[in-house]
């Protein structure tokens, strides 16, 4: 059954609410791209529902990270539904920009959202759930985890056995090379927050770029004038399945015309820590002034039941559709496609579950109101 504006389960006054409803038929979890994309299709459908984010704005986390931060996909492939991203489509966006144009779809479309409410705790409760937030419970009849796909700063366990002489930080910390002290800086990781940071500070600094063993592919950001998603997303690529071994393409690297120029030079994979110094795997040894992690992130799901984790602690689900009954998740990273972590694609993955959430919470509707009788106003 597809997502239309007839036959409404319920449809809220207004979408803006400053109170945690006490019940309430679809509860979100989470009000970045994948939540706010989710919430779009509900609220076009007239199923109630409530934006449960633990930032203070919608946008937030956009807003704390480095500051020249652009995406690799143009305007034209950013936008979430029912809202093309504003301006010239060929324009690289920048994280700011996200952020305000996140803001301006949850005003624009009266999305429910809550903001200073982090979920604690989401747990089975009868056929539906309960949630516990900072700023009290809610009983939700089903529940979509929305929390992205990228959630804890992922570093070595070596990386507490460098002296605290070093300077360090993850990419979540980094925002400009102003912040960093004079001398070397080794970036560990080459995907593409490692290579975009690398080729910023090799204007300003000595940078090493430690590579791993695992190859990117390289890829144009634009090929023949057309942005390369623009040919991705024609030749179907976007929304193909994948395979979760093979890794995710360097989009518009500018890392090799460096390295020739002799403006960065590269490195080995990182293995151990010793002193003030990092070692290769080749035996090299590099002594940096500042260290930069770009190890991603990595997810902690503790805070769901059991029993909709599986026993890596990873959530049961087939393509967003949770093992467990009434539970859906979004933006998981390559959870359909290669698309469903990015913010351009994930309205394709939000409409699949949206459709979902909508024939369940009909259906529940239908079962559980009464039959009017003829004559009797309904």
């Amino acid at each position: 059954m597809g997502i239309d504006q007839a036959d409404p389960v319920r449809r809220q006054a207004g979408g803006r609410t400053s109170t945690l409803p006490a019940v309430v038929p679809v509860a979100v979890v989470g009000a970045g791209q994948s939540g706010l994309a989710v919430g779009y299709h509900l609220r076009q459908a007239g199923v109630e529902c409530v934006l449960l984010d633990a930032g203070s704005e919608v946008g937030e986390t956009w807003e704390r990270r480095w500051d020249s931060l652009t995406l690799f996909t143009s305007a034209q492939f950013s936008g979430l539904p029912g809202l093309p991203f504003p301006g010239d489509g060929r324009h690289y966006p920048g994280k700011d920009e996200v952020a305000a144009y996140l803001r301006d779809y949850a005003e624009r479309f009266d999305l429910p959202v809550l903001p200073d409410h982090r979920v604690l705790s989401v747990r089975r409760d009868g056929d539906g759930y309960l949630l516990r937030t900072t700023r009290g419970e809610c009983r939700a009849g089903q529940v979509v985890i929305a929390t992205g796909a990228f959630g804890i700063p992922r570093l070595p366990e070596f990386a507490a056995a460098l002296s605290p002489d070093v300077a360090t930080l993850h990419t979540s910390e980094y925002r400009s090379p102003a912040g960093l002290a004079p001398g070397t800086v080794v970036v560990v990781g080459d995907g593409n927050s490692g290579r975009q940071i690398a080729a910023e500070l090799s204007a300003t600094h000595d940078v090493v770029l430690s590579c791993g063993e695992a190859v990117s592919p390289p890829l144009p950001q634009t090929v023949v004038g057309r942005d390369m998603f623009w040919w991705m997303s024609v030749l179907g690529v976007m929304r193909l399945p994948v395979s979760m071994q093979a890794p995710d393409p360097v989009v518009g690297d500018r890392v090799p015309e460096l390295v020739a120029a002799g403006a960065i030079r590269t490195a080995g994979r990182v293995v151990a820590a010793e002193g003030a110094e990092l070692l290769v795997a080749d035996g090299e040894r590099l002594k940096p002034s500042t260290v930069i992690w770009a190890t991603g992130f990595r997810t902690d799901w503790s805070w769901l039941d059991p029993e909709m984790l599986d026993d890596d602690g990873q959530p049961r689900h087939t393509e967003g559709a949770g093992a467990v009954p009434g539970s859906h998740y979004l933006g998981l990273y390559r959870m359909r496609t290669r698309g469903s972590a990015l913010i351009g694609f994930v309205g394709h993955d939000a409409e699949h579950v949206a459709t979902a959430l909508v024939d369940t919470a009909r259906s529940r509707a239908t079962t559980t109101t009464p039959p009017t009788t003829e004559g009797q106003a309904s």
